[in-house]
């Protein structure tokens, strides 16, 4: 997270190697998330995993 906490959700961002990857999800899933009102956090660990949570107030 410190490496990319300022990207992770931006336009055509990805964090790996998959060529098939257009890095378009995360941005439009936390754009719909806030258009509804919500929030969404993200931690992670390396060699652990990551976790998302939503929250809908």
């Amino acid at each position: 997270m410190n490496k990319y906490h300022d990207r992770i959700f931006g336009m055509y961002k990805t964090f790996h190697g998959n060529k098939d990857a257009r890095g378009i999800g995360l941005f439009i899933t936390k754009n719909q998330i806030v258009a509804m009102g919500g929030k969404i956090e993200v931690n992670s660990e390396v060699n652990v995993g990551t976790s998302f949570k939503i929250t809908f107030i």
